[in-house]
């Protein structure tokens, strides 16, 4: 006996599989994994000892959200506000601290 489909009515939506594959297959593949996100923006299940992890590109906001609530005025005013937050500090001394900090290494950031 062949398995019953369900039907799909006009203007409805069949649920899209996700890819799943195991976390060798995802670590030897990885660029490949990430550019064809980056191309079809859809997620992965990556499976790794009896556990599925989800990854998945971030969804960034769109740019006219980020201007909604902008307010000239309220930046302005804030501007104003902090003028001379830095005065008291030794400038030489934030310099180096600056530049000492860029030369640390830390993960993610070529050094």
């Amino acid at each position: 006996m062949r398995p019953v489909l369900p039907v799909i009515e006009e203007g409805e939506k069949m649920a899209k599989e996700l890819k799943r594959m195991s976390f060798d297959e995802f670590a030897s593949n990885v660029r490949k994994i990430f550019d064809n996100m980056a191309h079809k923006g859809e997620p992965v299940l990556i499976e790794r000892e009896g556990q599925i992890y989800r990854l998945e590109p971030e969804q960034a906001p769109q740019p006219e959200a980020l201007w909604t609530s902008y307010d000239p005025e309220l930046v302005r005013h804030g501007l104003r506000k902090s003028a001379g937050a830095l005065a008291e500090l030794d400038r030489e001394a934030l310099l180096r601290d600056i530049h000492r900090g860029r030369e640390q290494i830390s993960h993610g950031r070529p050094s």
